[in-house]
């Protein structure tokens, strides 16, 4: 069932996504304000540049061998726009090219670099550390893979199963250059994990982090400061801020009333919402293959 589009008082800014099957759900922002979505039916990328209200194309359809296009991270101390693909086998381009992660030029979007998931899989978010080093969640397995600044191959940093052995367990993922810990959430089962960095660049010891409520289907994760998350909250169409403290944390809810969100952006204080519809897209037979568009990112200040 569609939810009607209404005003929040969240809410303060939004970008237009062209097209009837778009189904956004990566993405990621410069400093300078240009955005990047990726569209899991068509597999390609648009962008908006500052001051613009509507998305343009940025990456063709399959370009360096996209399929779904999930997590985005706009690398620009490298000019490198990096992008998770994966298959479903409902996108357009299914069954048309290896699981993995992308790499092209930030400016231009021409391709850089192809990266496999060993065993195959579902990438679904990433994030770096200080080194340079790329983290990527499998949504298909208790597992987050690292390409390692100086390689050219995905290897398994860990492989755990107090991660979520189920399907569709594992899903955003970022890094707290403050304690040099990597944290990432069970959006099955509404978990947060954190797993620190070691010395020797091996990940260390899992530790869930009580909450005290419910993070309800978490997709998305930003550190936003020391000790400071937030979450998407796929299952309640706003955010969840999580202020963490030793193994536990305090979550407080934002609601925006949007229609199936996905991931986020971060940027100027406000997380730049995806409104990605993706029941349709995830699930047709059950909620109808058609969304409302347009599709939108929708800013929701989280102070």
């Amino acid at each position: 069932m569609n939810i009607p589009k209404q005003a929040d008082t969240n809410r303060s800014g939004e970008i237009t996504i062209p097209g009837d099957r778009f189904f956004p759900e990566g993405v990621t922002v410069t400093s300078k304000g240009t955005f990047y979505v990726g569209s899991l039916y068509e597999g390609c990328i648009m962008r908006c540049l500052p001051g613009n209200s509507q998305m343009e194309t940025f990456i063709e359809p399959g370009a360096n061998g996209l399929i779904s296009v999930l997590g985005l991270w706009a690398d620009e101390a490298r000019n490198l726009l990096w992008a998770c693909s994966s298959d479903f086998g409902n996108g357009k381009l299914a069954g048309k090219g290896q699981i993995g992660v992308k790499a092209f030029n930030l400016q231009n979007g021409s391709p850089v670099g192809s990266y496999e998931f060993p065993g195959g899989g579902f990438a679904n978010d990433i994030t770096f550390d200080t080194h340079g080093n790329l983290y990527v969640t499998d949504s298909w397995s208790p597992r987050i893979l690292r390409l390692s600044a100086d390689s050219a191959v995905l290897e398994e940093w860990i492989n755990d199963p107090r991660l979520g052995v189920d399907q569709w367990s594992l899903n955003g993922i970022d890094f707290d250059r403050s304690t040099n810990v990597i944290y990432t959430v069970n959006q099955k089962a509404g978990q947060l994990f954190r797993i620190p960095i070691r010395e020797d660049g091996c990940a260390g010891e899992v530790v869930q982090i009580s909450t005290t409520q419910e993070i309800r289907r978490p997709d998305g994760l930003k550190v936003i400061g020391p000790g400071l998350l937030a979450t998407a909250e796929g299952g309640a169409g706003g955010m969840a801020v999580i202020t963490v403290d030793g193994d536990a944390a305090e979550v407080r809810r934002i609601s925006a009333n949007l229609d199936g969100v996905t991931t986020f952006a971060y940027y100027q204080g406000s997380a730049w919402l995806v409104e990605g519809q993706s029941d349709h897209f995830w699930d047709p037979e059950h909620a109808g293959p058609d969304a409302d568009p347009p599709f939108r990112i929708v800013e929701i200040p989280l102070g």
